[in-house]
């Protein structure tokens, strides 16, 4: 917001039923970490009634979660319990192969069992195994036998696509449209995108988005009118209009920007959606996220981290083929039903979505609140097996956000949360990204510093976090880690210390 600028006055939502008091909100969702993941749980009121609901939906909660985290994060365990293909079929290996004939196995949920050597083999390995080729995409040169009934043998890459067709998987999930609670006339999110609470709210003078006061720091409510720090030029601060056609906005951070306030050019690509940057590092930072999705990264002990996105089709194609993109998805799946094994229900109070599951696939939505387009999933694989999970949104080179990190029941208490964290620090280092930041409940903060470094916020990234759209909790606290630590300003100014002087003597 400019002083001086002449226009409306803010205005503010009519509190309404749909609409309440944040001092009067009385939250039902107490959030806890379950080995370092945040989770919700419902508390029930004093009547014996509503205790009685609690327990019920508690019990049916935890006879899910049993039965989900028994599950084996593989795509062939994904694809079992879709019903795409049953457990113990007979699959071949018909691809280009050093050997004679068909080699044959078993499907199971943990890899491909051979029938020669009966011995348990992940899908690469087998078609090692077979004589096959390792450029060879193994997805479609190993097949299921009889799944169609008519004797033939369909590539497990169309049985990938078939899974993918159900309306909870990937394919189905894009840009959310969602209906405002309030009048005809009332464009406005019901809630803050600082602390995704209601209230009394000031709106934005240009989009849907919505404030209090309090969140942004304001003592006092100006009189002009406010533009959200993602209607404003992230570069001279003046709003950017609707009617204004000289601006652009950052493919990485989001922000707006006028274009004669920034040096960088806008790339165009036929092949691509068009990308333009507010600044060099938000270009080198995204460049670098692109050279990285989809492949895999080898660790110790047999583990290797991979990061994952999903894109729509309107907006062109990354370098990532096609069948690098299908298992792509595919693990998006699975990560899916990983995070939702490790958290108990996560759905916005005032539009219902699933958290986890928008989080995951990227959704974006006209509510910036609940807008993410912006984050990668991170996971941990041994072998096939997918045993953690960790969604990133990186907000330009000053902050990242790890709103979620889960690690698969089997393979908890081994330290493979402080593995995919240190990879994706990693990353964070080379990008030059300066901190990250986590919601934690106050039970856990102690663990997240001690174990893995984080600290509560400073004052100057809470500044920082007031301009932008980060996914947090109620009854959380936010927590840090610097990655990258910016070199001390030397004064030139300033008198020389007393053992320089000496060494000059000398």
């Amino acid at each position: 917001m400019r002083k001086g600028y002449n226009g409306k006055a803010l205005r503010f939502t009519n509190p309404s039923p749909t609409k309440k008091r944040a001092s009067s909100r009385k939250s039902s969702d107490k959030k806890r970490r379950v080995d370092g993941c945040l989770a919700t749980t419902n508390v029930g009121t004093s009547s014996s009634k509503s205790q009685r609901n609690t327990t019920r939906r508690s019990k049916r909660l935890e006879i899910r979660n049993t039965e989900e985290r028994r599950k084996n994060g593989t795509i062939f365990s994904w694809l079992i319990d879709s019903e795409i293909v049953p457990e113990g079929a007979t699959v071949y290996y018909t691809g280009l192969t050093t050997q004679a004939g068909f080699k044959r196995g078993t499907l199971e949920r943990n890899g491909i069992f051979c029938t020669c050597c009966r011995c348990i083999f992940t899908i690469r390995d087998f078609q090692l195994h077979t004589g096959g080729r390792v450029c060879d995409n193994p997805y479609d040169a190993i097949g299921v036998d009889g799944i169609r009934g008519d004797g033939s043998i369909t590539p497990l890459s169309q049985c990938m696509e078939s899974a993918l067709q159900n309306r909870n998987e990937p394919e189905h999930h894009g840009v959310k449209h969602v209906k405002t609670k309030g009048s005809d006339g009332d464009i406005y999110d019901d809630a803050c995108i600082l602390c995704a609470d209601g209230g009394n709210l000031i709106c934005c003078e240009q989009c849907n988005s919505t404030f209090h006061a309090k969140c942004l720091g304001m003592q006092v409510v100006p009189d002009e009118p406010y533009y959200c720090a993602y209607c404003a030029c992230r570069l001279c601060g003046m709003p950017v209009t609707n009617t204004d056609s000289s601006s652009l906005t950052c493919s990485l951070c989001e922000k707006q920007y006028h274009v004669k306030c920034s040096k960088e050019s806008v790339r165009i690509d036929v092949n691509r959606f068009p990308r333009a940057f507010c600044a060099k590092s938000c270009r080198k930072i995204h460049e670098k996220l692109e050279s990285k999705i989809g492949v895999r990264r080898e660790l110790v002990d047999g583990l290797s981290w991979t990061l994952l996105h999903r894109f729509d089709k309107e907006y062109g194609s990354y370098e990532v083929g096609i069948s690098k993109r299908l298992e792509s998805y595919c693990k998006l799946a699975v990560a899916s039903r990983i995070l939702t094994a490790c958290f108990e229900p996560i759905k916005d109070r005032h539009t219902r979505i699933n958290m986890i599951r928008n989080v995951v696939y990227n959704c974006g939505s006209h509510y910036r609140r609940i807008n993410f387009c912006g984050f990668f999933t991170a996971i941990l694989e041994k072998g096939d097996e997918i045993i953690g999970v960790a969604s990133i949104r990186i907000h330009g080179s000053n902050l990242a956000e790890l709103p979620f990190i889960a690690i698969a029941e089997p393979h908890r208490n081994k330290g493979m949360c402080g593995k995919l964290l240190n990879g994706i620090e990693s990353d964070l280092e080379d990008f030059g990204v300066r901190n990250v930041v986590i919601p934690s409940s106050s039970e856990t903060i102690k663990v997240w510093n001690e174990k893995y470094g984080f600290n509560l916020v400073k004052e100057e990234t809470k500044k920082e976090i007031m301009k932008l759209n980060t996914l947090m909790f109620h009854d959380c606290l936010r927590m840090q880690k610097t990655i990258v630590v910016l070199p001390e300003r030397i004064d030139l100014n300033a008198e020389p210390p007393h053992e320089y002087d000496e060494v000059i003597d000398m």
